[in-house]
């Protein structure tokens, strides 16, 4: 059973409007510790292909769009966009005062950079996905225009995933291929460290553009493969989240409150709620 179910979906959805309980019964969480099923392959947005992987770039890597809770493209670091008449030419505004992990600023020439950078690299993943891009333009210091080489409806949805993901030029040009080994995006954890088949370490990135909506400080991901040792972990408290249960594991259970324990070791509905907010933890449930 997939965690997006529609049992798990359901009890975020009402965490979300509004579920609650007293406050002074929220438990202040400093490190989340997410089980995954499988170990994600290259941490760079361009070359990455694994699912896994996304769920490590929601904490790590933002786009210029993204996906709400009810299934709209809204904006993320872009603020709008703007389509010609005739479809061929998309302007988008960017989101002003983003920083990236290194402390570079996020802004047209950057986006513009990560863009062509998926286009073009070798080995790319994302180049079929906005193949219908012929060049980006920059109008201005907080503005691009791409420039279609046909109208393509969905451009601006495939902006909401790995396409749109931005990384600091800087560090990409520095690391090159061996980007993925240490990524600097924009989102709202940083990078710290990754031991293969063990963990993958982020933090709080204290200069978030939206650091009101962070909670965590770190987060560890451990991938481990078999499903039984995975909810062990959870069940004695290695692990306080899983990435996915088989469906075996939650037959038992009489309803969506009690599969998502099951899914997410929180002693508090309002640790829960909280937790939902995470991108991250949505990440999980999409």
């Amino acid at each position: 059973m997939k965690i997006g179910s529609r049992k798990t979906k359901a009890v975020v959805a009402a965490l979300a409007l509004g579920l609650t309980v007293a406050a002074g019964a929220a438990l202040a969480q400093s490190t989340l510790r997410i089980g995954l099923a499988e170990d994600p392959d290259v941490l760079d947005p361009t070359l990455a292909r694994t699912y896994v992987g996304r769920i490590v770039f929601a904490s790590l890597c933002d786009k210029l769009f993204d996906i709400d809770d009810k299934l709209n493209v809204v904006p993320q670091l872009a603020l709008s966009q703007q389509v010609s008449a005739d479809g061929r030419t998309v302007t988008i505004k960017l989101r002003p005062g983003v920083k990236f992990h290194d402390g570079e600023p996020f802004n047209a020439e950057a986006a513009k950079f990560s863009l062509e950078r998926h286009m073009n690299m070798q080995g790319s993943f994302r180049r079929a996905e906005i193949s219908q891009i012929d060049k980006v333009d920059v109008v201005d210091p907080l503005t691009i225009r791409l420039v279609l080489k046909a109208p393509f409806a969905p451009l601006i949805a495939q902006l909401t995933d790995r396409a749109g993901m931005m990384v600091s030029p800087k560090a990409a040009q520095s690391l090159g291929d061996k980007f993925g080994t240490a990524p600097v995006c924009a989102g709202p954890y940083k990078f710290v460290e990754r031991v293969p088949q063990d963990r993958i370490v982020v933090e709080r990135f204290k200069d978030y553009w939206d650091a009101g909506r962070v909670t965590i400080d770190r987060i560890v991901y451990r991938p481990i493969q078999d499903s039984t040792v995975r909810l062990a972990n959870l069940r004695s408290g290695q692990l306080d989240l899983l990435e996915r249960l088989l469906a075996a594991y939650l037959a038992h259970r009489q309803s969506p409150i009690e599969s998502f324990f099951e899914f997410c070791r929180c002693h508090e509905i309002a640790q829960l709620r909280k937790l939902a907010n995470e991108a991250p933890v949505r990440a999980l449930v999409a």
